[in-house]
């Protein structure tokens, strides 16, 4: 899933900061979740920064090779299963 844009979060960061809104109506307005406002209000008091964070490691695949190439077989046989 890729981050919101640093435009997005920026409005929202202003918005709030004019202190006139919620964190529910702020969610509301900008059609994301409550998480999303929590999670960019906390990064910023914590951090100052508003970024989204950089992925340093990729989640290992669950299969290995050797699983992987079976599935595949499995699916090739089969591709009209559901």
């Amino acid at each position: 899933m890729k981050a919101y844009s640093l435009d997005l979060r920026q409005k929202i960061l202003d918005t709030y900061l004019s202190g006139e809104i919620s964190q529910r109506q702020l969610a509301k307005r900008f059609c994301v979740t409550l998480g999303l406002i929590e999670k960019l209000l906390k990064r910023y008091r914590e951090t100052g920064s508003i970024a989204p964070k950089v992925r340093t490691q990729q989640t290992p695949p669950k299969l290995n090779e050797e699983q992987f190439n079976i599935l595949k077989e499995i699916v090739e046989e089969h591709n009209n299963a559901t």
